[in-house]
């Protein structure tokens, strides 16, 4: 999330080059100045980030998942408590999971535009391969819901729209959305037509079992067996998705292409609008996740008329919604600047995205898993534990952005993407703010101009996690 270092040897220039034509000039991998970072992105990422968190603790917090994967009810909360999960369905639950994808587009447009030689084509595939690695080291260690592992096979995908235009982009993008709304109301009808299986049940319920005295006991191998098994199952659907996925990517590559993104302060009055209409549209669309919860969808206990709603909710209403946010999140961002109080914090995270990401479901284990609360806590107890992640997140970023170019995870992506040690302190910079980190911005992120070389690790599918600030401490520059 900083200038970056060329990450890889440059000659000295001849004494007398030859004049150079920028437009028709190769593009290669080199560092980007910091006042084009756009350091409103990093505020939508940040608070993507923690959209996730509060939905992710379902899954972390205890066995509730194995009964949906038997058809069973999970245990109540009571009536408080069905109220927040209904709220959670309805105004988070696939929302901030979608704007992190939509983001995930945009960022990977910024760098895949660029990436016109083999070398960079190489580089892009190295680090989604590497993507892929900790997506299924972390699903395994850490949290089986993982996203990471899904994203770096859509990075690949991806690198077939990166010469598309935006409308063709938008066109793509609506077209997948739409084939995954009908596809998941064909597998909502299948399987609520499917018997019950008495070898699944009977697995599941041993594998629950397993993971309850594995949580109880402590036990590192039991713990890494118990979310190895979920995995398999949870990434199985997150793969068939994948069409869903790469609609969102697309929705964000459409903006970059669009020159949304390199100039949010010029389209200030268009994301106004797009929340006045996305937000409203959004929370009519998504109201059927109240009745439509996963719970009542897994045992058949919603109405084939409320599933099917359900199903359309989720497809198409969260990408929606995750829209509106958005843009009312990067006009509050362009109105009131992003160097003050919670939003510099946001920022912050958004920086170290990544590291962020996995930094959450570390602090879930600790919690769930090192303090043996898995399956101890009720609704509340859960958004307690939330709470301390995101107090946890939100102290730790802008301290160590402030001293490091990078964030740690970030670091090692990059140094293995580069295949050398990349520095980690930061170093004094130069450059300047960009304008939006201040109240009353003008031109926000200039857009690249032709033949201009970018980093291609600068600007990443997360967002810009991985760079640091100038000497001041202002943001640099770049791009979960």
């Amino acid at each position: 999330m900083s200038d970056r270092p060329d990450p890889t040897p440059v000659p000295d220039p001849p004494a007398h080059p030859a004049p150079v034509d920028a437009a028709a000039a190769p593009t290669r991998p080199t560092p980007t100045a910091p006042s084009q970072r756009e350091p409103v992105l990093d505020l939508l990422r940040g608070a993507a980030l923690l959209g996730i968190t509060l939905v992710n603790v379902q899954l972390m917090s205890g066995p509730a998942v194995y009964a949906l994967f038997a058809g069973r009810s999970p245990s109540s909360p009571g009536p408080a408590g069905e109220v927040v999960r209904s709220l959670v369905n309805w105004l988070a639950t696939g929302k901030f999971v979608s704007s992190f994808s939509i983001l995930f587009g945009l960022g990977a447009a910024l760098i895949a535009a660029r990436a016109t030689t083999g070398r960079d084509r190489r580089l892009l595939a190295r680090r989604y391969g590497l993507l892929v690695a900790m997506g299924l080291l972390h699903m395994v260690l850490l949290f089986p819901g993982d996203v990471l592992f899904v994203y770096g096979i859509s990075g690949f995908v991806l690198l077939a729209f990166v010469r598309v235009r935006a409308r063709t982009a938008l066109i793509w993008a609506v077209v997948l959305l739409a084939a995954s709304t009908v596809a998941l109301v064909g597998v909502t009808l299948a399987s609520r037509a499917m018997p019950t299986d008495a070898f699944w049940l009977a697995e599941v319920t041993r594998q629950q079992a397993s993971a309850l005295e594995a949580y109880a006991t402590g036990s590192v191998a039991g713990i890494i067996a118990a979310n190895a098994w979920l995995a398999f199952w949870i990434q199985t659907d997150q793969v068939f998705a994948l069409p869903w996925f790469l609609g969102l990517f697309l929705l964000g590559l459409s903006a970059t292409r669009a020159g949304i993104v390199g100039d949010l302060a010029g389209h200030r009055d268009r994301l106004v609008r797009l929340a006045r209409v996305t937000v409203p549209v959004g929370l009519v669309l998504n109201l059927p996740q109240i009745l439509a919860s996963p719970e009542t969808m897994a045992t058949g206990e919603a109405s084939t008329a409320v599933a099917i709603s359900g199903a359309v909710a989720y497809t198409a209403g969260a990408p929606v919604l995750a829209v509106g946010y958005l843009s009312m999140l990067a006009v509050i961002g362009l109105d009131r600047g992003t160097s003050t109080g919670l939003r510099r914090r946001l920022v912050a995270l958004g920086r170290v995205a990544l590291s962020g990401y996995l930094g959450q479901s570390v602090l879930a284990m600790l919690a769930f898993g090192g303090l043996r609360l898995y399956g101890q806590l009720g609704v509340f107890g859960e958004l307690a534990v939330v709470a301390g992640i995101w107090l946890v997140l939100l102290l730790v970023a802008p301290w160590w952005t402030a001293r490091y170019r990078f964030g740690p995870v970030e670091w090692v992506w990059r140094s293995l993407t580069y295949g050398r040690r990349q520095p980690m302190l930061r170093q004094a910079d130069a450059a300047g703010t960009p304008a939006s980190a201040t109240r009353g911005s003008g031109r926000a992120g200039a857009s690249l101009g032709a033949g201009q070389a970018v980093d291609v690790d600068s600007r990443n599918l997360l967002g810009e996690a991985g760079e640091g600030h100038d000497d001041r401490g202002e943001p640099g520059r770049g791009d979960r």
